[in-house]
Formats: C-alpha cells, structure tokens, sequence
C-alpha cells in the first residue's frame, strides 16, 4: 500500500478516541473518514495475496465479494442508525462516481501524460452493456414508485409496503444477476461446446481458452506489486508473501476495523448536519462513496498513469456494476434484520444520472481512445452535480 495511505491509518484510533471523548462532530467524521480509505486498501490487498495463494479463480471470486466491502459496512451501519436516505443516496453516489470521477480523473490524468490513450473497444462495450442493464434494474422500482401509470387515468404509483416487497423481489434478482456474472467472468462458464469446422477449431481455442477479464486483472495486480525483503519487518514480509494465514489476519482485522470505525462515521452524520448545516443527501451521494472506494479510485487512477486504461475502465465499470447487483441487493434484504426497511425509490436525479453515466460510459468506448479532454468533462460534470447536492435543501 502508498506509503500515504499508511499514514492515515493513524487517524482510524483517532476517530474512535475523538468519538469516544465528545469531540466536535467534525472532528470525529473527517478523522473516521481518512481512516476508512487505507482500511480499504488493506481489504483490497489481502484478497490480492489470497488469491494468489488459493489461485485466480478463488481469489478472482474474493476480489468480487470484498472489493466492496467498506461500502457494504458503511450502508449496514447507516441502516442500522436509521439513516435510509443516506444509504440510497450512497449507493447512487458510488454508480455515479465511478464513471464521473474516477473514470474521468484517469482519463485526465493519464491522457495528461499520454496525449492518446487506446484500449480495445470490444471488451470495453461489453462493460458498457453490463452497466447500463444494471442500472436499468436498479432504477426500475424509482420509475414504478415515481411515474407508474400516471399518464392513465386514475392510475396510481407503487409505494408503502407494496414498494418494499417490489425491491425485495428486484434485490433477488440481482443477486442471480451478480451469480451469474461471477460465473462468467471469473470462472468461464459457457455453453457446451459443439462441433467446429476445422479452419475455425484454432481461434476457437484461442477465445476459449482465454483468462476471464477479472482473472487478467487480478494476475497483473499482483505482478505489479513489488515488497522489499530488507528492514525491521522483514519477516512480516516474508510471512506476508509465502503464508496464508497472516493475509486472513489482515482481512478479518481490517474488516473489523472498519465496522468500528464506520460507525463512528455514520454516528456523527446526525449531529454533524444540525450543528453545520451540511446536507445528508450530500454526504451520502458524495462523501461516503468516496470514502469506501478510495482504494479502487487510486488503482484506476495508476492503472491509467502506467497506458493501462483497459484496466481503468475494467475497475470503475466493474465496481459499479457490483454496487448494483451485490451490495444494494444486500442492503435491501438486510434492510428489515435491521429495523430500517430499504426500497431502491432513488430521487428522479439519480435515474437520470445513471443514464447519463451508463450512456457516457458507452460513448467513451465506442472509439477506443481517450484523452485528457475527455477526462476534465467528466470530472467538471461530476463537480457540477456535488455542487448541486450540496445546495439540496435538507
């Protein structure tokens, strides 16, 4: 991990000591907040060594489960405190953010250094097609619960209990979208195979036989990640690389840490919106995303400053496209174990926004190339629609 990001784990016991002795609201959510994104970091990391100890496909399946872990034990710890609005608003901030702002920062920044960046449009539009079915499945129940059948006479919208059976419904669903995506892109499942004309048996081959796009990814993670063997933690090192129980340690750690500390972050929200005004609707749509995908913005970001935009475009497609099928499916049956019912009833400017991302994702593929341009767009709209969140009024 950076050797900044490491730093900031500092500021996670600092969170909880501020919280712990009633410090201003402030204090306690921008320490909780700094602390989250090199615990994150630390999730991403052990599920990167055990999938190299446990092989592609297991580890491929980690990466899938914990790659939004922190989102996931942010919106459960909200849920939990009775905080809903904040939630949905999370998860829409997290789709959103993904194409806007981390999508858009690579591109800048990359493009920045490369003038023209190329990627293969093939697998990229298979990304694009993915996103924009999935947020069509998500902004499904808000288009029900908004619109219905208004245009006919007498009509009425889906809302109360009849709103929240629906998003149950929708949120099983996705979680067989979500096995079936697994199934495909990291263990190859396809259809039986039949006989071949002979002068095509070869590329066949070829196409079959190729690592899924998220098992690529993984290898190329870990062969980039070079640790040095010298110093005093030498053999913490050593034991990091060659043995499988110091990097279960680490997730179950981190992953216990977050809990604590995201609960120091959501307790804050309240007070925090009272005492300085500051939107909830803002903070679930723009920082807490940020927050619980720091460590998959930092990859992207060098993946696009090393000429890897496929690897970019891979990670902030890949990233929502699980927010959508794994975490808020997971959130809305986890919903009423809490005593915060969740329904997937997102405000109008959310859907719009996820057709927006969904059809810009698929525009920027559609040639192949990116640059700099392109990215600053991208991040401008994105400022443009946090500035918007912020003047919301609560």
């Amino acid at each position: 991990m950076n050797r900044w990001l490491s730093l900031l784990l500092v500021a996670a016991p600092a969170a909880v000591l501020t919280e712990v002795t009633h410090a201003h609201p402030l204090v306690p959510f921008v320490l909780a907040a700094l602390g989250l994104v090199p615990l994150a970091g630390l999730i991403g990391q052990a599920t990167e060594m055990l999938a190299e100890r446990l092989g592609h496909r297991i580890g491929g399946l980690l990466n899938a489960t914990f790659g939004n872990a922190a989102e996931i034990i942010i919106g459960l710890v909200a849920l939990g405190a009775g905080l809903p609005e904040v939630v949905r608003a999370s998860l829409a901030g997290s789709i959103i953010g993904n194409i806007l702002l981390v999508l858009g920062s690579s591109m800048l920044l990359g493009g920045w250094h490369y003038r023209l960046q190329r990627f293969d449009r093939r697998v990229a539009g298979q990304y694009a097609v993915m996103l924009a079915l999935v947020v069509i499945g998500v902004a499904i129940p808000s288009l029900l619960a908004t619109v219905g059948e208004s245009t006919r006479p007498g009509a009425a919208v889906v809302a109360g209990n009849a709103l929240h059976q629906l998003s149950i419904g929708v949120a099983l669903i996705l979680l067989l979208c979500y096995a079936a995506y697994i199934a495909s892109s990291i263990f190859g499942v396809r259809a039986p195979q039949f006989p071949i004309p002979v002068d095509t048996e070869q590329n066949e081959t070829e196409v079959n036989t190729a690592p899924p796009l998220a098992t690529a990814l993984i290898g190329e993670a870990t062969a980039e990640r070079r640790v040095a063997t010298t110093g005093p933690f030498a053999v913490l090192v050593i034991w990091w690389k060659t043995t499988l129980w110091l990097p279960l340690v680490v997730l179950a750690g981190a992953t216990a840490v977050t809990a604590l500390v995201s609960e120091v972050l959501v307790s804050t929200i309240e007070p925090l919106t009272r005492l300085i005004r500051l939107n909830p609707f803002f903070v679930g749509l723009v920082i807490l995303p940020i927050v619980g995908n720091a460590a998959e913005h930092f990859s992207a970001i060098t993946s696009a400053t090393h000429n890897r935009m496929e690897i970019s475009l891979a990670i902030t497609a890949g990233s929502s496209i699980q927010i959508a099928l794994l975490a808020a499916p997971i959130l809305v049956l986890a919903g009423p174990l809490l005593g915060a019912p969740l329904d997937l009833n997102f405000s109008l400017l959310e859907v719009a926004m996820f057709g927006l991302v969904a059809g810009l994702y698929a525009l920027i593929s559609l040639d192949g190339e990116s640059t700099w341009l392109e990215g600053l767009l991208l991040c401008a709209f994105y400022l443009i629609l946090a500035v918007g969140a912020f003047f919301v009024p609560s």
